[in-house]
């Protein structure tokens, strides 16, 4: 049975411009003045899930940075531990939030494409 899918009847994970890796690492997020710790649970090139620790009031739309943490995870030429990155909420569930972003830097950009290519070749 090979139904077609029509364009409307995409799902999330169809509309991803960038296949996700599960990762499990510490992360923290920050909206204005405040901050949340996090745990990441996938990560693409432009996005991350990540389940936030604690109350909020966090909604579709609001601006974040996020810090992920990489001491636990061996990356075999970056010094840097800890990926910044900025972006938006594109959806809030519960504690469940979907985060799409771009790298703060050039350095960090280079971290995750490298921390992706671990992640993709099993390290």
């Amino acid at each position: 049975m090979n139904e077609e899918k029509k364009p409307d009847d995409l799902s999330d994970e169809d509309k991803r411009r960038h296949p996700r890796f599960p990762l499990r690492a510490y992360a923290d997020l920050q909206y204005s003045t405040k901050k949340w710790e996090a745990h990441v649970l996938d990560l693409s090139e432009s996005g991350a899930r990540l389940a936030i620790l604690g109350e909020h009031l966090l909604q579709k739309g609001d601006p974040l940075r996020v810090h992920i943490q990489l001491e636990d995870i061996n990356l075999l030429t970056s010094p840097k531990k800890q990926l910044s990155l900025h972006g938006r909420l594109i959806h809030v569930r519960e504690h469940l939030l979907g985060f799409e972003f771009q790298p703060d830097t050039p350095v960090d950009k280079t971290l995750l494409y490298e921390l992706l290519t671990q992640i993709e070749n099993g390290h």
